[in-house]
């Protein structure tokens, strides 16, 4: 089994779709007979090819305003790799030009093509453009661009999709033949770890101070702005606390400054160490989200591998990422305000132990082990492989019969 994934929002400075492709990877290499081939936007055309693997690079420009995304548009050399490669599936992670060139490679070589729906697509330009042409806008292209949605996802064999909430989102738009398979972490890495004390002296963090973490990109969409000026509404009630930001993105410079400013804010570039983030996560004593428009969260999964506590925002994507709490950390919106109201609850409970900090871990072991979802994937991959083959024989054999009967019968 060969499976291709066509992937525009793969970043160099990670990500939750980075980590998942790399997850794959790694799980399809160690399956006999299968193969991944990826194919990435980048600053070069260049391959990289291993016994099970392959890495088509594909050059790209630049998406205006990222600082890490490309746009993948490059549809001669997309199709030429896919020639090459000739696998058995095809999956793309986005609804622009890549999901229509995957669509077309997919016909021509007669194999499925499936999406993985990383993104509420609907939402985001929603929001892209009503921040730079006006709501009034965005509310007139709405039904257009869920029209489009539809028409693109319904051309997929199936659509995988991370969350419930997002199943009855898509079944609602009309968009057929639906997977819900959540998404999971490595629960074996991704674990309490005996870094608190280290990771606070790095920091600078005071005995006294409860220690805040986010990691993910520092965009705009995420809420970082909302995050950092939560620090000044805090109650003086509350525990002092420090917040560390890991990551990379278009807001970079506004928290280079902040971090400057603020003794409390300590901020660390991207980080492709996962044994160096299970160690950040271990230390800190609350990992805050503030995005409003997540699927998933892997973020919040691997922080709870590591024991720790996570808030997020209500209605923001990450609830079901949260499903193993008793009582989910929840803030009623990410504006300052109301991200520091559930900050100051959240800090009101006691301190957590190493007990609580394993119970965490082995609840969400129990649940989103990304061995589990791997397996799902894979037999949905196979499921698809298998069917698609069957029509191929049965479109085979029905037109040669046909042929052979109209010989014998010329015969005669």
């Amino acid at each position: 089994m060969t499976i291709c994934d066509i992937a525009q929002f793969h970043s160099p400075l990670g990500g939750g779709v980075k980590r998942y492709l790399a997850d794959k990877r790694v799980r399809l290499e160690a399956r006999p007979g299968c193969r991944h081939v990826l194919i990435i936007p980048s600053y070069r055309n260049h391959v990289t090819a291993g016994p099970g693997h392959a890495v088509y690079e594909i050059e790209s420009a630049r998406l205006p305003g990222s600082k890490s995304y490309r746009m993948l548009l490059d549809k001669p050399r997309i199709l030429e790799a896919v020639r090459r490669e000739k696998p058995d599936l095809i999956e793309i992670g986005d609804p622009y030009r890549t999901a229509w060139i995957g669509l077309k490679a997919g016909r021509e070589l007669g194999i499925p093509v499936v999406a993985f729906y990383h993104s509420d697509f609907p939402r985001a330009l929603d929001r892209t453009i009503a921040r730079f042409s006006g709501r009034l806008i965005a509310r007139g292209l709405s039904a257009p661009i869920r029209r489009y949605i539809r028409r693109l996802y319904n051309r997929m064999d199936a659509t995988i999709v991370a969350s419930g909430h997002l199943v009855e989102t898509l079944r609602r738009g009309g968009i057929q033949r639906i997977e819900h398979i959540p998404l999971g972490t490595d629960t074996q890495l991704f674990r309490p770890r005996d870094s608190r004390e280290r990771v606070r002296t790095e920091f600078g963090v005071p005995d006294e101070a409860r220690l805040l973490l986010f990691v993910g990109r520092l965009a705009r969409e995420k809420g970082i702005k909302n995050l950092i000026g939560a620090l000044d509404r805090l109650s003086p009630d509350s525990p002092p606390v420090h917040l560390a930001l890991v990551g990379d993105g278009e807001l970079d410079d506004w928290v280079h400054l902040e971090a400057n400013r603020r003794p409390n804010l300590t901020w660390l570039p991207y980080c492709e160490s996962a044994d160096r983030l299970a160690d950040l996560y271990s230390a800190a004593d609350l990992f805050v989200h503030a995005g409003r428009w997540e699927t998933f969260g892997i973020v919040s999964l691997e922080a709870q591998a590591c024991g720790t506590p996570v808030l997020a925002v209500r209605g923001g994507g990450l609830e079901e990422s949260l499903s193993c709490e008793r009582h989910p950390l929840l803030a009623e919106g990410n504006t300052a305000a109301a991200l520091a109201a559930a900050i100051d609850g959240a800090l009101r409970r006691p301190s957590i132990t190493p007990a609580e900090r394993k119970a965490r871990h082995d609840a969400l072991a129990a649940r989103f082990s990304i061995d589990r979802t791997f397996e799902k994937i894979f037999a949905l991959y196979q499921r698809l492989i298998d069917e698609s083959r069957r029509k191929r024989a049965t479109a085979s054999s029905g037109s040669v019969a046909p042929a052979a009967a109209a010989k014998s019968a010329g015969a005669r």
